[in-house]
């Protein structure tokens, strides 16, 4: 839930949703509505590539540099295989990278639905810009220079930035790419399967989608700007924690091998 990464269910659980809208469209509010209406974890690849175990890291980042060229019959095997793997005993998948491979996911998942979530552009371009600030800070890769996973970052970015290349014909995303993204949704899912959804509206019309009842609980609103600016900060405290920890590891060692050289070498 929210911005944890999540454990797969048993597998074989039944994959039914590719949550396909763009980042900041209320990926993380339909993330808690469909494992609340689907009764099971859903895959928010954001987090799992760059936050979840390191075997899901490892795989989003091959898938990553993998789906621009599968041209090969043996590669797009390769690829299904790698997407399968990763989202085994998952109910649905959400966010980027996954949102942007669709058409790879559907392929894997011929009976899964797509539900794309949306938003106003100008609105849309403003939180993702505030989301953009937050993680180019000049500071924030220096901070976090000895954190295992945040040592992945840059290589996502690699990989990410060759999905978009690849996909959208710009290297990060930007004002437009919101636009790009949901027209090649249009081109690429059959309109059966597509299902435009805004947050906003609540359980009726997304139960109306899965043909399920309408719960009797509250509608989740996850707030994606909060909870981003919790994760930096987060990053930032064990960052500034583990810089603490190597200094004065190298300041011991200094001081020990101070004491044996005066002992040694002092006359």
């Amino acid at each position: 839930m929210g911005q944890q990464p999540s454990l797969p269910g048993p597998p074989g659980t039944k994959f039914r949703v590719i949550g396909a809208g763009m980042s900041r469209t209320g990926t993380k509010t339909l993330n808690e509505a469909l494992t609340i209406l689907l009764k099971g974890p859903v895959h928010d690849s954001g987090i799992q590539s760059l936050g979840g175990p390191m075997d899901q890291i490892d795989t989003w980042l091959q898938i990553m540099a993998l789906a621009p060229k599968a041209k090969s019959f043996s590669d797009q095997k390769k690829l299904d295989w790698l997407l399968s793997s990763v989202l085994d005993g998952y109910v649905a998948t959400m966010d980027c990278p996954a949102a942007t491979l669709t058409p790879e996911i559907m392929r894997v998942y011929p009976d899964a639905i797509v539900i794309a979530t949306t938003r106003d552009e100008l609105s849309w371009w403003r939180s993702m810009s505030y989301m953009n600030s937050m993680m180019s800070t000049w500071y924030l890769p220096l901070v976090v220079l000895f954190l295992r996973k945040s040592q992945m970052y840059g290589l996502w970015m690699v990989k990410f930035s060759g999905i978009m290349k690849w996909r959208y014909n710009s290297e990060k995303i930007e004002e437009d790419t919101l636009r790009k993204h949901e027209q090649h949704l249009r081109d690429a899912v059959p309109p059966e399967k597509l299902f435009w959804y805004n947050v906003s509206e609540g359980w009726e019309p997304l139960c109306r989608i899965l043909n399920v009842p309408v719960p009797d609980v509250p509608f989740p609103h996850n707030n994606d700007k909060i909870n981003a600016s919790k994760v930096v900060r987060d990053h930032v405290i064990a960052g500034i924690i583990s810089w603490i920890f190597v200094l004065s590891t190298f300041a011991i060692a200094i001081w020990f091998l101070r004491i044996w050289y005066q002992r040694f070498f002092s006359w």
